[in-house]
């Protein structure tokens, strides 16, 4: 029996660790076994930039049973500070307090959790500076 997906992934995703390429240089996330610019596979692993800016965001107030105890929360695109884009949800905030450009950065909570005895998943999320 193979563990569930978020076990294999949990050290890149509890750690935000993408790759960053030998030959152009370029970094993704998520990590990947080879350059999603230019193919190569020489590649290493690069930890992402933990602070940025927010480029644009949301209020979420339908979703699935599962996020239900959350809503409403608030989803942005960040632009991290090493250029790479990446999308979370924003806590510690009021909506009305967010905008477009604002400083983030990276905090490391509980993403959702399967029923009251289940799963329970972390990863990153992103608060105001």
């Amino acid at each position: 029996m193979e563990p569930p997906k978020i076990w294999r992934e949990k050290r890149e995703r509890y750690l935000a660790i993408g790759i960053q390429c030998q030959d152009c240089k370029s970094k993704s996330f998520p990590k990947t076994s080879f350059c999603t610019k230019c193919s190569s596979s020489n590649i290493t692993e690069y930890r992402l930039a933990t602070s940025g800016k927010l480029l644009n965001f949301t209020k979420v107030t339908s979703t699935s049973k599962e996020m239900n105890s959350y809503a409403p929360f608030f989803v942005g695109i960040i632009e991290l500070d090493d250029g790479i884009k990446v999308t979370g949800q924003i806590v510690d905030c009021k909506f009305e307090d967010l905008q477009d450009e604002m400083r983030v950065r990276m905090v490391f909570r509980v993403l959702a959790r399967n029923g009251e005895e289940g799963l329970i998943r972390y990863g990153f999320k992103f608060t105001p500076e």
